[in-house]
């Protein structure tokens, strides 16, 4: 509804308070909560006709604040039509029955399509009846082009050149120096700088409108000294609608800068903004001048239809022009607005250009039409309603375009932390850049709607003014601010507590955090997240209005039936809390966890997660851990065990292990170590060496490191030295004699073949005689104690065939 259509309203509800007054009084009843001192017809007959009496008074004036306001009249016009409709009651016995079934259908559906085609044969009698009274107007304002007098207009306008000369000329003559001081502005602009080149353009539309003022003044100064005095009524004309035109022209510059791309706001190329620009600057200045000067002189030389025939002409080619102008560049805006979605983007913007392509040339059309509509059936109110409309509308997407372009770069860009703040707070620009840009898409959200809520406004759709002072409108103000700022605040506790757990845990500054106080920081800052994340929640939803007092119910229940069904989770956080409060291990730590070793890499309160020797993750919750072996608490102690010969002496040993100490302590390594050697003597007398122990006490977790440089310290000195570090062997002993003199060792294959001393290795003549020739005919020999030969096993001269032929 439009603000022009107020009148309309008032007759319409003065149109149903009088048939509601003739039809009956219960109707009267009806409305008597909203007038509550209308007079009736008796009473405006008791006092005479022509007189109006003080009650009559009293209910015109309730009426006529009732029509003031919006809301009060719309309230009169919806009682007065449920009124005026209301069924008359019937008697019991007059009702007719209600059919059902089938028929109440039949009969229902048929009404239905008579109801609809009635009103769209209603609707489209009235615009042709609309268009063809627009047709009339449009004849009614050419008609008075006959009395426009062209000689004493011309006579009338010519006066005026030389103010006009005077005017352009000043204009000319200060354009130079604010071309070069715009052209200094954008050579100080900067792309990535949206708030800097706002600035700049600001102060080049400034620049821009102190020229044009000055050539209004320049032109006032001509008129006084040619006439001296100030300009007469044409003079006066031509110089207001000079200066309101060209200001209107200087704000369509600043929106597109044709000429000084670095200062331009909005996407359009070098060639589109000249274009749109030089366009748009001839309808502003046709529309311009003629309203506000030429029509004005037609009007006082010829008459009032004269001037509304000017009118009528200025506006109906302005209209056939930008109607040209959009039909020409449907398809170049079209493909423009369509790129993003062609290029493969399908989010929600992306498909909304891509349908608004295809329908912006047919909107904007109907607009164009529309406002020449409402020009022709009212060139006064109408139409200024419709251009304030407009115009508001305008500047409201083009300061929320701008504010919402400044907020995605800011978005793109992120937020920048100094070098030294980031390497005392590594994660503090991740995080802010985590959430500066949620917090910057609710703001660009809010601005689309206030945006759109501005429109609503200017086309008095919605009033935002009764809104912003309704109990609706300020409870959902200082929600959404409340919303807001609980957000805001959230984050930044959020922020400051996990920046300082950050500088605490960061080695290059401060104290070095021990691996307990890494645990435990770091568990507190995850409770900490998610008791902070859990309460902002409640705090927003408990401000935007909905009830938490549900839902703080639904998560005890929640809460008991997990109790029940999670059993293990909940061993799992008692476990893990114990172990932490018996400070049983730390992130960083070796441990053994049943059969799995490893480094401790996180701690939760849940589980624990170990990193092995050879890479591999493991994840163990609590609830699996029955024993914790951590190698790594306090102290650690490397166990030095040397085995060696049983020839070699023990204090030669012990010499050795406590050099080999002294060498490893001097070594770049030794800071490790953080006690003597301790010495603990022989351990095992094992089965081929003798093994002595000793105990090196280092650093938490460089035991292995000490244990390997040790070892290899030793190796080297028991070489230089001779000691001998023995491996596996096996000793055979075949018993002694009585003499204790060691038996004969009984051997195989022993035969008559002489040693060199030409002595025979046996006693026995008959194997000395025997000279065999081939090594396949000897014999297997066995001998006795004594010396005396074992007969062999008749069996051992048969082939594994059993064959004693061979």
């Amino acid at each position: 509804m439009i603000r022009h259509t107020g009148a309309r309203a008032l007759l319409l509800a003065l149109c149903f308070l009088l048939a509601s007054m003739i039809a009956s009084q219960p109707i009267m009843a009806q409305t008597s909560t909203l007038l509550p001192s209308l007079p009736s017809s008796s009473s405006g007959s008791q006092s005479g006709e022509g007189t109006v009496s003080a009650d009559q008074r009293e209910g015109i004036d309730d009426l006529i604040r009732i029509l003031e306001t919006e809301a009060t009249r719309n309230r009169l016009i919806e009682t007065l039509k449920a009124s005026a409709y209301q069924a008359p009651e019937k008697s019991a016995a007059s009702e007719t029955p209600v059919l059902s079934g089938d028929g109440d259908l039949a009969q229902s559906v048929p009404a239905h399509l008579a109801s609809y085609t009635r009103s769209a044969v209603a609707a489209l009698q009235d615009g042709t009846t609309e268009i063809a009274g627009l047709i009339a107007q449009a004849g009614t304002f050419l008609s008075g082009a006959q009395a426009i007098n062209l000689p004493r207009v011309w006579q009338a306008i010519l006066p005026v050149s030389t103010i006009a000369i005077a005017t352009l000329l000043a204009l000319a003559v200060v354009s130079w120096p604010r071309r070069r001081l715009v052209e200094w502005l954008g050579t100080r602009a900067k792309p990535k700088a949206p708030v800097l080149r706002l600035f700049l353009a600001a102060v080049a539309m400034l620049a821009d409108a102190l020229t044009v003022i000055i050539a209004v003044a320049a032109g006032h100064a001509t008129s006084l000294v040619l006439s001296g005095g100030p300009p007469d009524i044409n003079e006066a004309l031509f110089l207001n609608a000079f200066a309101l035109t060209e200001l209107v022209k200087v704000g369509l510059a600043a929106f597109v800068a044709p000429f000084n791309p670095p200062l331009r706001l909005t996407p359009f190329s070098d060639g589109q903004a000249r274009y749109w620009y030089r366009r748009l600057a001839l309808v502003i200045t046709l529309l311009g001048y003629i309203f506000l000067f030429v029509a004005p002189v037609v009007q006082s030389i010829s008459s009032i239809a004269a001037g509304n025939a000017v009118r009528f002409l200025v506006v109906t080619v302005a209209y056939l022009f930008t109607l040209w102008l959009v039909l020409a560049n449907r398809e170049r805006v079209k493909k423009r607005l369509q790129r993003a979605y062609r290029e493969g983007a399908r989010n929600p913007q992306a498909r909304v250009h891509h349908l608004l392509g295809q329908l912006w040339w047919l909107l904007a059309a109907c607009f164009i039409s529309a406002l020449f509509a409402l020009w022709i059936s009212s060139p006064r109110n109408g139409f200024q309603f419709m251009l304030a409309a407009s115009l508001m509308s305008i500047a409201a997407m083009a300061i929320g375009g701008l504010v919402v372009s400044i907020l995605t770069k800011i978005i793109a860009r992120g937020i920048r932390v100094s070098a030294g703040t980031s390497e005392r707070f590594p994660l503090l620009e991740r995080r802010i850049n985590g959430f500066i840009p949620k917090l910057l898409l609710i703001l660009r959200i809010i601005v689309i709607a206030a945006v759109i809520a501005v429109i609503l406004h200017a086309w008095s759709i919605i009033d935002l003014e009764t809104f912003a002072s309704s109990d609706v409108g300020r409870r959902m103000m200082s929600a959404l601010v409340g919303a807001l700022v609980i957000l805001t605040v959230g984050f930044g506790i959020h922020l400051v507590f996990s920046s300082w757990v950050e500088y605490r845990l960061n080695p290059n500054f401060g104290s070095v955090p021990t691996a307990r106080e890494r645990t435990l920081l770091s568990l507190f800052r995850n409770a900490l997240t998610i008791a902070l994340a859990l309460i902002v929640m409640m705090l927003v939803l408990s401000q935007i209005g909905i009830n938490i007092a549900p839902l703080l119910a639904g998560a005890g229940v929640v809460g008991l039936a997990v109790g029940f069904g999670a059993q293990k989770l909940v061993q799992d956080i008692i476990t893990g809390a114990f172990i932490q409060i018996e400070n049983a291990l730390n992130e960083g730590d070796v441990v053994q966890l049943g059969s799995v070793s490893g480094v401790v890499e996180k701690l939760t309160i849940r589980s624990v997660s170990l990193r092995s020797l050879d890479g591999t993750y493991h994840l163990i919750p609590f609830s699996s851990v029955d024993q914790v072996a951590n190698m790594t608490k306090d102290f650690s102690n490397f166990v030095a065990d040397v085995s060696v010969a049983y020839r070699e002496k023990v204090d030669e040993v012990k010499t050795v292990m406590l050099d080999a100490f002294d060498r490893v302590r001097q070594s770049p390594e030794g800071t490790s170590i953080i006690a003597d050697f301790e010495m603990l003597g022989v351990e095992t007398l094992g089965d081929n060496a003798v093994v002595v122990r000793g105990r090196v006490r280092t650093l938490p977790g460089k035991q292995w490191g000490i244990g390997r440089l040790y070892r290899e310290v030793i190796k080297e000195l028991m070489d230089e030295r001779g000691i001998e570090i023995p491996f596996p062997q096996t000793t055979v002993w075949f018993g002694e004699t009585k003499s204790h003199e060691a038996p004969p060792l009984r051997l195989a294959g022993v035969t008559a073949v002489e040693p060199a001393g030409g002595v025979p290795p046996i006693d026995d003549p008959a194997a000395a005689s025997a000279t065999p020739t081939d090594p396949s005919k000897l014999k297997t020999v066995t001998r006795n104690f004594d010396g005396t030969i074992i007969p062999p096993d008749p069996k051992e001269d048969h082939d594994d065939d059993g064959d004693p032929s061979r």
